[in-house]
C-alpha cells in the first residue's frame, strides 16, 4: 500500500488536518521492513551495497563454471538500481540545482534526525518494492532547501494484476489539486495534503505534504512526494512535475 492510499483511507470524509502523518508513515515503514525480510540474501546484499556505496563481494568460482542464477539476478538488480539512482538524481539536480542533503537522516522513522548537517553529496538510496498494489523501484532521502527539511521520494512502478491505484483525477480532500496532460499524453495529478506532524509529544505542528503523480500511456506510474518538517513545501508543483515526467526514470 502506498502512502497516498494510506492517507486516502485515513482521511476518508474527515478533515485532512486530523491526520497523524507520523503514525501513518511509521506504520508503512514497518510493513515494508517486514516485506524486506522475505527477500533473498543476495538481493538484500545488493541493496545494502548500493546504499552504503560499497562493492559486492562474489565468492571464487572456476572459469568454466556458469554463474549462479541468483548472482546474475542480483547483479542485474544492482545495475538497474544504479541506473535509476543516476536518473532520479539527474532530474532532481536539473529541476532544483540548489538542493542539498541531510547527513545521517532517517527518512521514515525519526524526523528528529533531519536537523543534522547538510552536504552536496546525495544521500539517496534506491531499492525495489512489492507493495500490495504495485511493484517497481523506490528512491528516498531527506533533502534540504534553505530552511526547509523534507522527506523526498520518487517511485516508479506498475500496478499488480487486479489492483487499482485510486482516482486519476482530483478528489475533495486534495488541496490545491491540479489535473492536466503531459507533453506525451501522460495524465498528471498534483495536490497537497494538510496534516499535523507530531515530533514526540503534543503540541503538534503543521507540515506540508505534496504529491505529483504521472501515469504514462504504457501504464507506468511515477510519483514524486515531499513531506516537509514545516508548513513550507520543498519543491514547487512545476519542479516535481519536471522530475516525474523525466523519461530516464523508467522500468526496463
Amino acid at each position: 500500500m502506498t502512502y497516498r492510499q494510506i492517507f486516502d483511507e485515513a482521511i476518508g470524509a474527515g478533515p485532512p488536518s486530523a491526520v497523524d502523518v507520523d503514525a501513518l508513515v511509521a506504520r508503512e515503514g514497518r510493513r515494508r521492513r517486514r516485506r524486506v525480510g522475505t527477500y533473498t540474501a543476495s538481493a538484500t546484499t545488493g541493496v545494502l551495497a548500493l546504499t552504503l556505496g560499497a562493492g559486492i563481494l562474489v565468492g571464487p568460482r572456476s572459469a568454466g563454471d556458469p554463474a549462479p542464477a541468483s548472482s546474475a539476478a542480483s547483479a542485474t538488480a544492482v545495475d538497474h538500481a544504479q541506473r535509476l539512482r543516476a536518473a532520479m538524481l539527474a532530474a532532481l539536480d536539473r529541476e532544483v540545482p540548489e538542493l542539498q542533503w541531510v547527513r545521517g537522516a532517517e527518512p521514515v522513522t525519526d524526523r528528529r534526525t533531519w536537523g543534522g548537517p547538510v552536504t552536496g553529496t546525495p544521500q539517496w538510496s534506491v531499492q525495489s518494492f512489492r507493495w500490495v498494489s504495485m511493484t517497481g523501484w523506490f528512491g528516498v532521502g531527506v533533502a534540504a532547501r534553505g530552511d526547509v527539511r523534507s522527506y523526498l521520494a520518487v517511485n516508479v512502478g506498475r500496478l499488480r494484476p487486479g489492483q487499482t491505484a485510486g482516482p486519476d483525477g482530483c478528489t475533495p480532500h486534495m488541496l490545491n489539486c491540479r489535473a492536466f496532460a503531459g507533453p506525451n499524453g501522460e495524465q498528471v495529478v498534483a495536490h497537497d495534503v494538510e496534516a499535523l506532524a507530531r515530533l514526540s509529544a503534543p503540541p503538534s505542528e503543521r507540515k506540508a505534504i505534496r504529491y505529483v503523480t504521472v501515469r504514462r500511456t504504457d501504464g507506468t506510474r511515477v510519483t514524486v512526494e515531499t513531506h516537509s518538517s514545516t508548513g513550507d513545501h520543498l519543491m514547487t508543483v512545476e519542479e516535481m512535475t519536471g522530475v516525474a515526467l523525466d523519461p530516464a526514470i523508467r522500468l526496463d
